[in-house]
């Protein structure tokens, strides 16, 4: 990374530079009080529960000797130089930009309430398929696609994004996509990164307790594109809010997906599904093309559709980018396959609610000519009025299912079980078996070779927590083992 001299960040802070004494070099820019020292610049932002300047004695403790902050605050301070801006978040951009690195050549930001991290994730196995150096900033990890490293918000900070972005195209990953989640959206984390294409998946009720309601969520999403950098935007037509979004759009430059509406730019036909994936003609804006989709659900070809359709105008060989759809892995814990021949496929999902383990079971019949076999658990120290929901969901949607644990925290176990059973009748096609991993196995074990399994509620975690302690627990692993012992 490089360095900003203090004539220069009073350059791009508007003032002048004539007789002032620093001529110090500032190796860091920071927005965390806790980290700064003699070497960096602190830059003074809001936050949602505190305010950067709030710490401005904290930060001239650790030696800070510059802080920039809001100018409409007329903040004064006797032991730190404060350079007062309209903007401090902007500033920081510029310095970051002007001084600290460059950024990926490609850039894709994707916002929804559902599908972000799998439209993101299939979008960066479309770039490497044709030839792009790709990489992720999302739930499923940060960094170059094969070397992620654990992800600690769906979007980073302001200053985080902006490093992480550099340091990535410092490696060499030339093409990101990034998930912009509308808390993101609506706090500036993403002011200042030059992605050039947007994509809208869907809108559904959430984060009421942030934005209040549904219209103040739906305009934090669209703010992704009236972003002055975007040039392309991407809009599912097989949700109500595309119109909405589309509205904010200042590019003209667009293209729409659905399932089956022919009025999109792509769009399937004469669509199987299979129990390893569909089959279906793909309209597209040069034609139709055959397209086996290695995916389960409906819901995973709008993604897929989604990934291409924001690809679309960085690669010229069209059938080579429409070929990559045959190649794509499904997201981790998202619908997730383990198969082998012989055996009953097995999905790991992350379903955690009633109505997404309904949304799973019902994708997953669609491609099962067998039974259809769920299991599932209930989180402990959450939401208790939930749990007869999820037992409801599973019942009527599935053709057995296994209670199991899923993160019981301090819970008791038998108040979840008890919680979960207390609207079911007896004689019902269901066992209940604690220990998660025993209930895995013996689904796998039960099921016959044509039929679906489904391991619901923990999806890419990698840990069970057992009394306030984490312990090693992988669905995928499990389901694994248990296909290897069905077969051998």
């Amino acid at each position: 990374m490089g360095q900003l001299r203090h004539d220069q960040l009073l350059k791009l802070a508007g003032y002048s530079v004539e007789g002032n004494p620093h001529s110090a070099f500032y190796s860091r820019l920071e927005t965390d009080s806790r980290k700064v020292d003699e070497d960096c610049v602190f830059f003074a932002l809001p936050g949602v529960t505190s305010n950067g300047w709030d710490y401005l004695d904290n930060v001239a403790a650790l030696g800070c000797k510059v802080a920039v902050v809001p100018s409409d605050l007329n903040l004064q301070h006797d032991n730190i130089e404060l350079i007062s801006v309209a903007d401090p978040a902007a500033l920081l951009v510029s310095c970051l930009h002007g001084f600290f690195g460059s950024m990926p050549g490609h850039m894709v930001a994707v916002t929804g309430t559902n599908g972000k991290s799998s439209i993101c994730f299939y979008i960066a196995q479309l770039a490497n398929f044709v030839g792009f150096n790709s990489g992720l900033v999302g739930t499923f990890g940060v960094g170059a696609l094969g070397d992620l490293a654990e992800a600690k918000q769906t979007t980073p900070d302001l200053l985080s994004l902006h490093l992480t972005l550099m340091n990535m195209a410092e490696k060499g990953v030339n093409f990101v996509a990034f998930e912009a989640s509308s808390h993101a959206l609506d706090q500036g984390r993403i002011e200042g990164v030059p992605f050039q294409t947007a994509v809208f998946s869907n809108l559904s009720r959430d984060h009421l307790d942030y934005h209040g309601d549904m219209n103040a969520y739906a305009l934090a999403k669209r703010r992704l594109f009236s972003v002055e950098t975007v040039s392309h935007s991407v809009f599912c037509l097989d949700d109500s809010y595309s119109g909405f979004m589309a509205e904010g759009a200042t590019t003209s430059a667009r293209h729409t997906y659905s399932e089956h509406n022919p009025e999109a730019d792509f769009y399937v036909k004469q669509l199987t599904l299979e129990p390893t994936g569909s089959r279906f003609l793909l309209c597209h804006p040069e034609g139709e093309s055959s397209v086996f989709l290695p995916l389960l659900g409906r819901f995973n070809i709008q993604n897929a559709l989604a990934a291409l359709a924001s690809l679309w105008y960085d690669v010229e060989d069209k059938q080579a980018l429409i070929s990559g759809l045959s190649s794509l892995r499904g997201a981790p814990g998202r619908m997730d396959k383990v198969q082998c021949p012989n055996a009953p496929i097995v999905v790991v999902d992350y379903a955690h609610t009633p109505d997404a383990l309904e949304v799973a079971l019902q994708a997953l019949r669609e491609h099962a000519s067998g039974r259809l076999i769920c299991v599932f658990g209930c989180g402990g120290d959450r939401d208790r009025g939930k749990r007869p929901l999820m037992m409801a969901a599973a019942m009527q949607n599935a053709d057995y299912v296994w209670l199991t644990s899923d993160n019981p925290r301090t819970e008791s176990i038998d108040q979840i079980f008890a919680d979960v059973l207390s609207q079911t009748n007896e004689g019902e096609a269901f066992s209940f078996e604690p220990d998660r991993r025993v209930a895995i196995q013996q689904a796998i074990l039960s099921a016959g070779p044509n039929d679906v399994v489904l391991i619901a509620g923990k999806g890419h975690e990698s840990y069970q927590d057992i009394k306030g302690v984490k312990h090693h627990f992988d669905d995928k692993e499990e389901a694994l083992k248990g296909v290897k012992s069905y077969v051998n």
